[in-house]
């Protein structure tokens, strides 16, 4: 661990699980979310924290291996937080354009497939390669993948998206 790079900080515990908010340089995003190992600056030693998920949404939300529960997520609350130098991408192998989300306004938009409403966009959730939609679709947490494939149409002011889904994909 030569040189940490320090990338943003711990916000507040998330749920009852033991995740916790993180606030992080945008820079860094795709970063963390390919990283295995968080640094978090305790009584100031770069502590190593393994990584077991990261969502994106309106908050980047992380859980920790051993973080379960709310109590053990507010000892790590409000901590600076370092990638190791290694976990660093040079920019021509970063994959995610920050600026090239054009989906990245759209939670608490009405999707619409075949002009039927299959529900209310919950939560963005990034992934290396598209952002996903969090729906709740007939009583199920589905994940809607939103690119220029699926979307057809976008209406801001009734905050709708009109969509044309393969056939099934409600269903996985």
């Amino acid at each position: 661990m030569d040189n940490p790079i320090a990338i943003g900080y711990t916000k507040k515990p998330h749920a009852l699980k033991g995740e916790i908010k993180l606030q992080v340089e945008e820079k860094y995003l795709e970063d963390l979310l390919n990283a295995e190992i968080l640094l978090i600056d305790i009584k100031g030693k770069k502590t190593p924290f393994f990584i077991e998920d990261v969502r994106v949404g309106n908050n980047i939300i992380a859980k920790f291996e051993d973080i379960n529960t709310p109590e053990a997520a507010m000892n790590i609350a409000s901590k600076e937080i370092f990638l190791r130098e290694e976990d660093i991408l040079k920019d021509d192998e970063r994959e995610i354009d920050i600026f090239e989300m054009p989906y990245a306004h759209t939670k608490g938009y009405t999707l619409f497939n075949e002009n039927k409403n299959i529900g209310v966009v919950e939560d963005l959730v990034e992934y290396p390669q598209q952002l996903m939609a969090m729906i709740t679709y007939q009583t199920r947490e589905v994940l809607v993948p939103l690119n220029e494939h699926f979307v057809q149409k976008i209406d801001d002011k009734k905050k709708e998206i009109y969509l044309d889904l393969p056939e099934g994909i409600l269903d996985l």
